[in-house]
């Protein structure tokens, strides 16, 4: 296990910055979000409230619309903590192949903090699976921000 690691000048702990791609549960939420074409009351679990029913969702549901918005491909409600997504227009732009997302962006502590220049079409994620084999080495993937002093 990794040792946490501190700030020298003021003893704060230095966290990583998170990995996040869209993926196909991602692109599935989506889709739902797209076919209800208003706002959505989104379960941390498995379900969703579209159009007055209670429909499945891909499970939590309420994170992949979180990563979605920091995408730019849905947005929350003003209410804070309401649990109500929609999806935007680069959304739809998204799932017609009109727009493009980065590979990944990084966050640290909630805020998006940098993006991959690569950037990818809904025809090289629609069936990305996030496996077992990505999460096992998730710890990999996450990057300690740069300059980190100056952010202290």
């Amino acid at each position: 296990m990794e040792q946490q690691m501190y700030c020298t000048h003021c003893n704060q702990k230095i966290r990583k910055m998170n990995p996040l791609r869209v993926c196909n549960k991602k692109v599935q939420m989506l889709e739902m979000l797209a076919k209800a074409n208003d706002w959505v009351y989104v379960q941390a679990g498995h379900g969703a409230m579209v159009n007055g029913q209670m429909t499945r969702a891909p499970y939590r549901a309420q994170s992949l619309c979180s990563v979605l918005v920091w995408f730019g491909l849905a947005e929350h409600s003003p209410e804070r903590r309401s649990g109500i997504y929609r999806i935007t227009d680069d959304g739809f732009k998204f799932l017609q192949g009109k727009h493009l997302v980065p590979k990944t962006i990084w966050s640290l502590e909630g805020r998006i903090v940098d993006r991959d220049t690569t950037m990818v079409a809904i025809s090289s994620v629609r069936n990305v699976v996030l496996d077992k084999d990505y999460w096992d080495n998730y710890h990999q993937l996450q990057v300690y921000p740069h300059g980190i002093h100056s952010r202290v």
